[in-house]
């Protein structure tokens, strides 16, 4: 495949909750989402209309639900898969077989905008923060539960707490039971995001993911939201891949 076949690619982000797809027109083009599929919904069927839609040939996803990766394959013979193999362009610290592949691009991503010192928390199910040091290499980071799972977990564990609202409290004290889980559950996961962040100190700092605003107001922390900043770490690892393979 020569270089110039590379484009327009597909890429896709399978997470826990959803699978998101995208088409990328041209190198560093800005993905354009082609739609969302919730994981327990998703099919080969979907996945094959994804791929007409999109008109693209080259697909490269990012999945960290191996059941899934069975589906995408079934559904786009042609797609290849972030792992332990995938070349990345910056150096890692880190034991690549246990790392994530969403977390492998959203680092390919922060090298190729911001080269070192920077910081990505992304917002999921869970909440992953992976920190590319100061030489531009991957120095590993943490994993959190995110604010819904975390929220969620409480309720279901309790007899008669309701699940907490997800919007930041207004008051440290509350003055009955649903505000009382706002200022614990809100305030206690504002604390747990700051002291990550103290702990992996960087230049640049972003949030991405399904919970990236929420979790920055929550915070009050001047940070760089960008919800496609994980497909945009796919397209480069995609476009690394294909031009290895098309030497």
């Amino acid at each position: 495949m020569g270089a110039e076949k590379i484009y327009p690619m597909l890429v896709i982000d399978a997470g826990n909750t959803s699978v998101k797809f995208a088409r990328v027109a041209k190198r560093h083009a800005v993905p354009r989402m082609a739609g969302t599929v919730a994981t327990a919904a998703l099919t080969p069927a979907r996945v094959q209309a994804m791929v007409r839609r999109s008109g693209c040939r080259v697909a490269m996803a990012s999945c960290v639900v191996p059941s899934v990766r069975r589906i995408l394959r079934a559904g786009c013979p042609f797609v290849s898969f972030i792992g332990p193999a995938t070349r990345l362009g910056f150096s890692t610290s880190v034991e690549r077989r246990t790392v994530g592949a969403d977390r492998l691009a959203n680092m390919a991503q922060a090298a190729r905008r911001f080269g070192r010192s920077a910081l990505v928390a992304d917002f999921g199910t869970a909440a992953t923060f992976d920190l590319l040091d100061g030489r531009g290499g991957f120095a590993g980071g943490a994993i959190a539960p995110g604010w819904r799972v975390l929220a969620g977990a409480l309720s279901a564990a309790t007899a008669q707490l309701p699940v907490p609202d997800l919007v930041p409290p207004r008051r440290a004290a509350g003055r009955n039971t649903r505000e009382a889980l706002r200022a614990g559950v809100g305030g206690g996961y504002a604390g747990l995001v700051r002291h990550l962040l103290r702990g992996l100190p960087a230049e640049h700092v972003v949030f991405t993911g399904g919970d990236a605003r929420l979790v920055a107001k929550l915070t009050g922390l001047k940070v760089t939201v960008d919800p496609l900043w994980t497909l945009k770490g796919i397209s480069v690892l995609g476009d690394l891949a294909a031009r290895e393979a098309s030497k």
